[in-house]
């Protein structure tokens, strides 16, 4: 027959939880060792059968080192900043020290750091995690590639009625481009810092999507005009239309559409339509797809040339 274990107290986290908070609320060791229970490093326990949640893994270890601070991928995880697949968020999970207040947090899948006095701290859902600002320019030695640092900093500067923002649990925009420019300018001999320096010359507010990055880098690149960033169009009804780049005189914009607007039904309706009404109101409307990262590229340029030339451009 299998074990009966008996019921472990609700206020434990229901993934993932540390033994020190266990025995608190009367947990005794040999239930610790259950075999319903899985030790995942020191003081740790996640409860078998569960996927853990990333929000309760990072609580814990707050709660075991209640003095370092969240950084580097990790903080940017918490606070939502758009990154590529390379940066590790929470495996392993990044924890600093200020420098002068103990020694780096050294245990199995976690990354310590030292973490300048400097350093502006702030607490999100509990967790005490560096600035946005200084999130990012740590992130600049982890980024390499330009338009994906861009992108992270263009995740800061969200408009808050964007639908990204509006799905986040806080008040974008995170930050100010002056926050950026001053923590840059404060952080001299850090690594990436050029980098960050670089990309800030051409972080924009109001992108939806680092797509919309991409595609205006792009379109810069290729030497034509910086776009407006999810401009407020009028309709002749008195209706508004947000496109994500928009050359507002010549009435050209570039809608890019990622894969959920092709599985959502009721999405690419939507779309279908905004497209219908900006047309009839004389726009030329380029979507486009991550298919212009790609073999697409030159034909998009192209339509795009064409299009300005069309205006007499």
């Amino acid at each position: 027959m299998p074990s009966v274990h008996s019921s472990l107290p609700p206020g434990l986290g229901s993934t993932v939880f540390t033994t020190r908070q266990a025995k608190v609320m009367g947990v005794n060791g040999s239930r610790l060792r259950s075999t319903d229970l899985h030790a995942v490093g020191r003081e740790l326990r996640h409860r078998r059968g569960t996927s853990t949640d990333p929000a309760e893994y990072l609580r814990a270890l707050q709660d075991l080192y209640p003095e370092a601070v969240f950084s580097h991928g990790t903080a940017a995880h918490v606070w939502g900043i758009w990154l590529p697949g390379t940066v590790e968020t929470i495996n392993p999970v990044h924890l600093s020290t200020v420098t002068g207040r103990g020694t780096p947090v050294r245990r199995k899948h976690v990354t310590g750091h030292a973490l300048s006095d400097e350093a502006p701290v702030v607490e999100i859902d509990g967790l005490r995690v560096t600035s946005a600002a200084w999130t990012w320019t740590d992130l600049a030695a982890h980024i390499t590639a330009l338009p994906r640092l861009v992108a992270a900093g263009d995740s800061l500067l969200q408009r808050p009625d964007g639908p990204t923002a509006k799905r986040s649990r806080l008040s974008h925009p995170l930050v100010t481009v002056e926050e950026l420019w001053s923590v840059t300018a404060r952080r001299k001999n850090v690594k990436g810092i050029r980098s960050a320096r670089a990309a800030l010359e051409l972080v924009r507010a109001r992108v939806d999507s680092p797509k919309e990055t991409e595609t205006r880098l792009m379109v810069l690149a290729a030497g034509f005009p910086e776009p407006a960033l999810n401009p407020r169009v009028v309709l002749a009804d008195g209706s508004t239309i947000h496109p994500d780049l928009a050359w507002l005189r010549l009435k050209i914009c570039i809608q890019y559409e990622g894969g959920h607007h092709w599985r959502d039904q009721a999405q690419f309706d939507a779309d279908i339509e905004r497209d219908r009404r900006l047309r009839a109101e004389g726009w030329i409307v380029l979507r486009v797809s991550r298919s212009i990262f790609r073999e697409g590229r030159e034909a998009f340029l192209d339509d795009l040339q064409a299009a300005f030339a069309q205006r007499g451009c």
